[in-house]
């Protein structure tokens, strides 16, 4: 976070919007809302805040919930004293700006169409409807949770399971031998269905009982020991798991539906030949 704060990409959004409604004279009603602060007299409204969020949302994942609204009027804040600083210094007059004003005028506008006609077309009546239709579909299969010990020879698995049988710990042994990022948590493979592992190691897995251990098995990453922790039927996700997921599908989809209804309705001229069949031959 503290490198974001020292960057100057921290300032273009916000910016560019407060030069857009510099420029453009937005009429005072536009503006009005609640005033949370003053810079050099002029008002800081709550909207900004809002609109700051959604801007840097990336940039605040680690950022507690008491911390987030202090920074984001600092951002503001600091965002609006910059740009002041370069409209005193006559930088509203240069080409650059006004090029970016023109870019990001249409970026605003598109984002704002984008909320009003593409994300905010979808209700929770659809999202329901997608779900209670897929959720029909869902058929409930065995799954395993399992513990491995991976090693590179045959020679280290088969000293793994003479260690096992002499009483030493699982969980330990994986800390200490196994290769690969599960070592580190015991070995621990966490919860999967068939088609997500190995084949050898998954037609193992699968035919064993909840707390045996098996003898080395090779797979293409080495030889394994594996534990079956326990065995289960999966559920069905609930509605509130897969909102979000549902909503984000529907979301592309939509505007990827209304983006190309648009080029077709408006007249695209690519005057550069190299840069047309790059153009066209997207998808």
């Amino acid at each position: 976070m503290k490198n974001k704060l020292g960057s100057s990409r921290w300032f273009v959004g916000l910016s560019a919007l407060l030069a857009v409604i510099l420029l453009c004279n937005a009429p005072t009603q536009a503006m009005e809302g609640k005033v949370v602060a003053r810079v050099n007299g002029q008002p800081v409204y709550d909207w900004e805040i809002a609109l700051a969020e959604n801007e840097i949302e990336d940039e605040l994942g680690q950022v507690s919930a008491d911390m987030r609204r202090g920074l984001l009027l600092r951002y503001v804040i600091d965002t609006r004293l910059m740009a002041l600083a370069g409209a005193s210094a006559g930088l509203d007059k240069q080409r650059a700006f006004r090029r970016r004003v023109h870019y990001n005028r249409n970026q605003a506008m598109r984002d704002t169409y984008f909320e009003k006609n593409v994300r905010g077309g979808i209700g929770n009546k659809q999202l329901r409807e997608i779900f209670d239709r897929e959720i029909k579909k869902f058929k409930p299969e065995q799954e395993v949770r399992a513990r491995h010990i991976l090693v590179k020879k045959e020679e280290e698995a088969l000293d793994m399971v003479e260690r096992l049988n002499r009483g030493e710990e699982f969980v330990t042994l994986a800390r200490e031998h196994s290769q690969g990022p599960s070592g580190r948590n015991g070995g621990d493979l966490g919860y999967f269905t068939k088609g997500q592992m190995d084949t050898n190691f998954e037609e193992t897995a699968f035919s064993m009982k909840s707390g045996e251990i098996s003898a080395p098995v090779k797979s293409s990453f080495g030889w394994h020991i594996i534990k079956i922790e326990d065995k289960r039927m999966t559920k069905a996700p609930t509605f509130e798991e897969l909102q979000d997921q549902i909503k984000g599908q529907l979301v592309q989809a939509r505007s990827r539906k209304i983006t190309a209804d648009l080029r077709k309705a408006a007249k695209v001229e690519v005057l550069d030949k190299a840069l047309a069949a790059k153009f066209n031959a997207i998808e």
